[in-house]
């Protein structure tokens, strides 16, 4: 087996980056791991907590005259400083589950064709006394949704899950810097336009619930916007690169038709509102269970 870099973006993490790290640390693969700490400019003690494992990880500094801030940024600095032929990521605020690691190279490299593969998510829930977890992966995951990333269907892959050959970055580029919120589907189907890729049916990582259930209606609305320009984006290369993916070009039509429709003045207003009730009735319809539901011993 080749070896890897785990890419961990950071920032003020001081209290969850040790469980990120030593998930890492703690993985049955027999080859190298280097962990890449790529820091934002943290100002609480998150470089102190990574100094504390010595040369076990690469700490990538955010540089001085760096103006950009956020996730794009810094793992394209965790990419550079990365010297490992398979690139994985890892949040510093999730962590992977035993056995990860092994089964992501063992999938990469079952075709020499395969330029990424992902798994599934499981969403964990801290707020009780033990933590619980619940399925962020769609239930089923077909090879049609395999091939064209964020396209064919939502919850489909997620950035803890995925591992990519080092070589599939100087191919189709890095993160787009100027895309916020958005910034990994536009890179997956960047890969996916030129790479083949396959899924991995396992439970990869925990992924901590975040805020955007509770985004407001003008962060709503520019999300929208940030959405509808990757998908314009990805439209746009499907004509210059001459893909030749029937099912991918009408989606992508439709998806740019979607984000035209629904920010017409009272088609937004209803969109917002949909959005609203169909993420508290999706939250309330998936149910909580102990790890040993999903992963067993």
């Amino acid at each position: 087996m080749k070896n890897v870099s785990v890419i961990i973006p950071t920032y003020n993490r001081e209290k969850l980056l040790p469980r990120a790290i030593e998930s890492v640390l703690s993985q049955d693969f027999t080859g190298e791991i280097e962990i890449v700490i790529a820091d934002d400019g943290s100002t609480d003690d998150t470089l102190k907590i990574a100094s504390a494992y010595g040369n076990t990880v690469k700490f990538v500094a955010k540089p001085a005259d760096c103006k950009t801030q956020g996730p794009s940024s810094t793992r394209n600095r965790g990419i550079k400083a990365a010297t490992q032929p398979y690139i994985l990521f890892l949040d510093s605020d999730d962590y992977f589950f035993p056995g990860h690691i092994k089964k992501m190279v063992e999938a990469i490299e079952e075709n020499a064709d395969y330029g990424y593969i992902f798994c599934r998510i499981l969403e964990i829930n801290e707020a009780t006394a033990a933590p619980t977890f619940r399925l962020w992966s769609k239930e089923k995951i077909t090879q049609r949704e395999v091939a064209n990333l964020n396209i064919a269907s939502h919850n489909v892959a997620q950035t803890n899950g995925f591992i990519f050959k080092k070589e599939v970055f100087d191919k189709v580029g890095v993160f787009h810097e100027d895309i916020y919120h958005g910034e990994d589907i536009d890179l997956w189907m960047r890969v996916s336009e030129f790479y083949k890729g396959n899924f991995s049916d396992h439970y990869g990582a925990a992924l901590r619930r975040n805020g955007a259930d509770q985004l407001t209606a003008d962060s709503k609305e520019s999300l929208l916007k940030i959405q509808q320009k990757v998908f314009r984006n990805a439209l746009k290369r499907y004509f210059r690169l001459r893909l030749n993916n029937p099912y991918r070009l009408a989606k992508l039509l439709y998806i740019n038709l979607y984000y035209v429709v629904i920010q017409l003045p009272l088609c937004k207003q209803v969109f917002l509102w949909w959005y609203e009730r169909k993420n508290k009735k999706a939250d309330l319809a998936q149910e909580w269970h102990p790890l040993s539901y999903f992963i067993k011993d």
